[in-house]
């Protein structure tokens, strides 16, 4: 009786926070009935707010509707690494996606030390290694909860090829440039290698290190908005071909690799990530391409606006994935 009136008490206060943040999104730290409520930079796909009163401390992230379910996906995956046992993320506490206008998930917030860069020391590429690795213990086999497949993952090369035709094809044949034109042809032509179906896990999607946070007992993650079932090995080519990790040497990719495959006991994870990276290299020029293309003509939406030199940003940021797909596939004509 206490824990259902403890529910039922926590659901209505919930409820009427999220009616008072929908009414009034405010970019401003104010306190509204014993909330103290602060806005959350940095999401281009949602409003998140941490909101505190007393012992309870949470985030609060309305989310863009669409086809993805964002809120669901981020609530169910923080619900199943819970039930596991897995403290690698907040508690989920509230979904709701017909209350606002906007889908929103409540989590618990995540005391820690966020990053400031990529890891740079070996025990940091350790912890990071040991993040993953704890999140890909979580199979289909653990959970009934319904999790749907991740939005970035495949499972083989001739998916991958796939995958990238895929996206290439939201682009009008006279808006994609030259330079993603000629990795397309190769990208068409490259036979990848085939293996067995790989393992299914869950995995997070997104490998921005300012996702990542520092805590005693072990790192942990924030915005799981993309998550979902997929090989593991493909978040490990996520994370290496990542554009927060432009300026990682390359040098330091080949032995993360191997380290991952010896921790994971996966003799065939190496093949794997080794052809994701190559589909990935492609797929990073498809999509600033069609950032150029659809964010002018209104077909990006997003909650937060964008800096005023995003233009620039990603005109800057194509150039250099084409240079790093060009570089990656000389490497293997070698």
């Amino acid at each position: 009786m206490a824990l259902s009136w403890y529910k039922r008490r926590m659901s209505d206060s919930l409820a009427l926070l999220l009616d008072h943040l929908a009414a009034d999104p405010s970019r401003r730290e104010t306190l509204w009935r014993g909330w103290r409520i602060a806005p959350v930079a940095g999401g281009a796909n949602n409003l998140l707010f941490r909101a505190t009163r007393g012992d309870d401390d949470y985030a609060v992230k309305f989310t863009v509707r669409d086809e993805r379910r964002r809120a669901w996906r981020e609530y169910t995956a923080l619900a199943a690494l819970q039930h596991c046992g897995l403290a690698v993320a907040p508690r989920a506490m509230w979904l709701d996606e017909t209350r606002c206008r906007q889908p929103v998930v409540v989590q618990t917030w995540l005391d820690g030390e966020g990053l400031s860069a990529p890891p740079a020391c070996g025990a940091d590429w350790q912890a990071l290694l040991g993040h993953y690795c704890a999140i890909h213990t979580l199979t289909p086999a653990h959970t009934s909860l319904d999790i749907a497949d991740a939005v970035l993952n495949v499972a083989g090369g001739a998916a991958g090829k796939r995958l990238v035709r895929e996206h290439a094809a939201r682009l009008p044949a006279n808006a994609q440039p030259e330079s993603l034109r000629v990795l397309l042809a190769w990208l068409d032509a490259w036979t990848p290698p085939e293996w067995q179906p790989p393992p299914r896990a869950l995995c997070r999607v997104d490998a921005n290190w300012r996702n990542f946070i520092r805590r005693p007992a072990g790192w942990a993650s924030v915005d799981w908005e993309n998550s979902g079932w997929g090989d593991p090995a493909f978040e490990i080519a996520d994370l290496i071909t990542h554009p927060a990790y432009a300026d990682v040497p390359l040098s330091r990719w080949e032995p993360l690799c191997e380290e991952y495959a010896e921790m994971r006991r996966d003799a065939g994870a190496l093949q794997r990530i080794h052809t994701y990276i190559t589909v990935m290299r492609v797929w990073w020029v498809v999509r600033a391409a069609r950032y150029l293309y659809e964010v002018p003509r209104g077909l990006d939406a997003r909650l937060a606006s964008r800096p005023d030199d995003w233009l620039d940003d990603i005109r800057r940021k194509y150039d250099q994935f084409v240079e790093r797909a060009e570089g990656h596939i000389a490497g293997l004509r070698q």
